[in-house]
């Protein structure tokens, strides 16, 4: 667990200096866009009307502005996005604070959404149950990570057992691991929106990165 949280600090680290010195919001939403804007017109049709929305590990992109409801964004780094960003962050409350203890009382939320964001995490697993801890009995959670190949996604792991972590993101997931890890924390999955390759390092399939977004549902009865 040390092991982890030093990752998480070195990643946390080198989050905060890339969008202090480096990261470009504007840039950085029209370019991405397009790789979620189908989704978030799917997650639109199942909302109900007014919806509470928490958007968790937000970043500065804060992509649920394109969803209608009240929003509020939380990431560790809040702090420093709005010293830099402030100007460019959409209407809501914006909330530094882990995703692990999120300040929201349980089942105070219609959707909560989270993407690219639980792999940058100290603790993915305590992050999903604190989603599931916040949403509505029936509510919807939609999560992302970048997957990785099995084989890829295996030697990165034996190195971070090691302490090794070679970007911002501190675990390395395949597609079946979220899945199982979102099953595995009580959600039942109703749909999953394949965003498509999301590697700029290789363009060869077999070692590219994949981003699904799981959309899962949490129990009527709570």
């Amino acid at each position: 667990m040390a092991s982890s949280h030093n990752r998480w600090r070195r990643a946390q680290e080198h989050e905060r200096r890339y969008w202090q010195e480096r990261g470009d919001v504007a840039a950085i939403m029209a370019r991405r866009k397009p790789h979620y804007e189908a989704a978030l017109a799917r997650i639109t049709e199942l909302l109900p009307e007014r919806p509470v929305i928490a958007d968790v590990g937000s970043g500065p992109t804060c992509w649920t502005r394109f969803l209608p409801g009240a929003r509020v964004f939380t990431d560790p780094l809040m702090h420093s996005y709005v010293d830099r960003w402030g100007k460019q962050l959409p209407e809501g409350l914006a909330v530094a604070a882990a995703g692990e203890a999120l300040p929201l009382r349980g089942d105070s939320c219609d959707l909560v959404f989270s993407v690219n964001a639980i792999d940058h995490c100290a603790d993915p697993g305590g992050v999903v149950r604190e989603c599931v801890r916040v949403v509505k009995p029936g509510g919807l959670v939609a999560i992302s990570v970048y997957a990785h190949p099995r084989v890829r996604a295996a030697v990165r792991r034996l190195l971070e057992a090691f302490g090794g972590t070679d970007d911002p993101h501190p675990h390395s997931f395949t597609r079946d691991m979220l899945l199982s890890l979102i099953e595995g924390c009580g959600l039942q999955i109703v749909e999953v929106l394949e965003l498509g390759a999301v590697s700029f390092r290789t363009r060869l399939a077999f070692f590219q990165r994949t981003e699904p977004l799981v959309l899962a549902r949490k129990g009527a009865s709570g």
